[in-house]
């Protein structure tokens, strides 16, 4: 039996059941908040592996439209390949459109890989860095432009960019795209994050902040809710 064949099958299997892809149960937590059957639009910004720890997956296969952005040069073939129907954009999402260094890390570390060189420093990762290269940046703003169509309804985003969050939180227009909920993984402690710049930036945009999920220690992803649609 070939792979193409047997990831049908598995794809038919994943489709009948509420299986979790997430670290968490993010993914099913979402589809609860979201409260919608029919397929909306999410925005997946460091979206890393196609399945393997993946918070869009359960998403991907009940019809919802994607749009997934990530920089590493290495994802964009296997994300075409089990993703095809998801838009993929292979860039960074930055506040200012500018080139950017990418670090890439060796296994087990690459799942970190970031465009933010204090992340690296913060958490003594220089010794695992496997190369660094130039890329391009783009606001998510002009990314959601070119990608959504003005019947999409945009459900949520899910951030995951290693310290580069409110880099990527500004370059949007919050008046033109709002999703519903947004998640953003965090590695600080609850009473922290509570208090950070991200929650506080978001905030202000008018989203309100409903709870944490915990993949492993203080690290987890934090659900925001626009305060509009509760």
């Amino acid at each position: 039996m070939t792979i193409d064949i047997k990831h049908k099958i598995r794809e038919l299997i994943y489709k009948r059941y509420p299986i979790s892809f997430a670290k968490s149960g993010d993914d099913i937590q979402l589809f609860k908040l979201i409260k919608q059957n029919t397929p909306g639009v999410y925005v997946d910004i460091g979206c890393w592996h196609p399945i393997k720890a993946s918070n869009t997956y359960f998403f991907y296969l009940r019809g919802w439209k994607g749009i997934c952005v990530d920089p590493n040069p290495e994802i964009k073939t296997i994300f075409k390949k089990y993703r095809k129907h998801d838009v993929f954009v292979n860039a960074a999402i930055s506040d200012i459109e500018k080139k950017l260094n990418y670090y890439s890390l060796k296994k087990p570390y690459n799942s970190m890989n970031t465009v933010n060189e204090d992340f690296i420093k913060y958490h003594n990762l220089e010794s695992e860095i496997k190369s660094v290269e130039e890329i391009h940046s783009f606001s998510l703003k002009s990314v959601l432009e070119q990608n959504l169509s003005k019947t999409d309804r945009l459900d949520f985003f899910d951030i995951d960019v290693e310290g580069f969050d409110i880099e990527v939180l500004k370059s949007n227009d919050w008046k033109k795209y709002r999703p519903k909920i947004i998640m953003i993984e965090s590695r600080l402690n609850l009473k922290e994050d509570i208090n950070s710049g991200i929650v506080t930036y978001l905030n202000g945009q008018g989203y309100r902040f409903i709870g944490k999920t915990i993949i492993e220690g203080d690290l987890g992803n934090l659900f925001l809710i626009d305060e509009n649609m509760i």
